[in-house]
């Protein structure tokens, strides 16, 4: 099973809402072209390229209504491409009636909401270098991807909806030599295997950040006293990194609350710690819609290192860098977690807020 991409319900950004201290639609538009999304301009190119793009954006600001319009979002719309009209409110009535569409009003920093963490993995899998697997290694608790230069571990990921998974049958050895950006693209399928190795895949292309400072993501300087902090997972010692934290548990324990809980408690908290887990098992999009104005932080050596999650939500990606590969891929062989191979790498973060790495 593959799973499509969710249509976005048309959006009109209003001109007059684009102020200083905004940051720029453009650099938005900027950003997905930068990271491989392919984005269609009107009046700027030709309408019947729609169904070739990610995006249609439509200036409407910049001159008038286009010629091509209604067959460009024809063609849009009838393959699922994302529609996003920029213009002003004069205009909102007229386009609405014309093209029988009810757009959503956005803001410029409502944009990444929109687009929507959903689209997170795709961005990964585009961006995920076709380098040799020169290795493959299946533990108990943990995967490694490797190539000649880099190692992708990943949690092993178990149905959320108590059913077990249905068993897969994959030979390591089969995968040798296969590009990463193809084992990637089992990101577009549900929890299992096939998903788990594509998120190591993600990580072992992944360059190590130049700028990532150490720590395991679990201590906070900040502290909200009438906003609680949530944690999707329980970690070793939360008691003493994070008292008082409210832990919700696909498993829970006789002091924390089932995954079912997320609706009742991740909105509105003051602080979202997530274990990586969440994304091999597919269910981090739905906490990150929940987690509307919550900073979240994305903790564990499965974290993809990469600056481009900020932008679908995630303020801090507290992850690992392996230092001794033998070392940790023995541990996890012989079915080892973190508390054995941690000792051979580097526990590291970056944060939205740290300047940006040079590489």
């Amino acid at each position: 099973m593959i799973f499509p991409l969710p249509r976005l319900q048309p959006g009109w950004l209003l001109s007059e809402t684009v102020e200083r201290e905004h940051p720029s639609f453009a650099a938005f538009l900027q950003r997905l072209s930068n990271n491989r999304w392919q984005v269609l301009r009107l009046p700027y190119a030709a309408p019947e390229f729609s169904r070739q793009s990610d995006l249609l954006f439509i200036d409407l600001a910049a001159a008038g209504i286009p010629d091509g319009l209604d067959e460009a979002v024809e063609n849009a719309l009838k393959n699922a491409v994302p529609v996003l009209f920029h213009g002003p409110a004069a205009l909102i009535t007229q386009i609405s009636r014309r093209l029988r569409l009810s757009p959503m009003l956005l803001k410029p920093d409502d944009l990444p909401r929109w687009w929507g963490p959903e689209r997170m993995d795709e961005e990964l899998i585009r961006n995920t270098p076709p380098l040799p697997v020169t290795s493959v290694t299946l533990g108990r608790y943990w995967a490694i991807v490797e190539t000649r230069g880099s190692m992708g571990l990943a949690s092993m990921a178990h149905s959320t909806s108590g059913i077990p998974d249905q068993p897969e049958t994959i030979d390591p050895q089969d995968l040798v030599g296969e590009p990463l950006s193809t084992l990637a693209e089992g990101l577009r399928t549900p929890v299992g295997l096939r998903r788990t190795l594509a998120c190591a895949a993600v990580n072992a292309g992944m360059a190590p950040p130049s700028n990532a400072l150490q720590g395991d993501g679990l201590l906070s300087g900040t502290v909200t006293p009438d906003r609680p902090t949530v944690i999707v997972g329980r970690f070793p010692a939360l008691q003493s990194k994070r008292p008082g934290a409210i832990v919700l548990e696909m498993s829970p324990g006789p002091e924390d609350l089932p995954a079912e809980a997320a609706p009742h408690v991740i909105p509105g908290a003051g602080d979202l710690v997530v274990t990586a887990s969440a994304w091999c098992n597919g269910t981090l999009s739905g906490l990150l819609r929940l987690a509307t104005n919550v900073p979240v932080t994305l903790v564990g050596p499965g974290t993809p290192l990469s600056p481009a999650l900020h932008a679908y939500g995630i303020k801090t990606l507290a992850g690992f860098i392996a230092i001794d590969r033998d070392a940790i891929r023995s541990v996890i062989a012989n079915g080892g977690g973190v508390k054995a191979f941690k000792e051979f790498g580097r526990q590291v973060l970056i944060s939205a807020e740290q300047p940006a790495s040079s590489q």
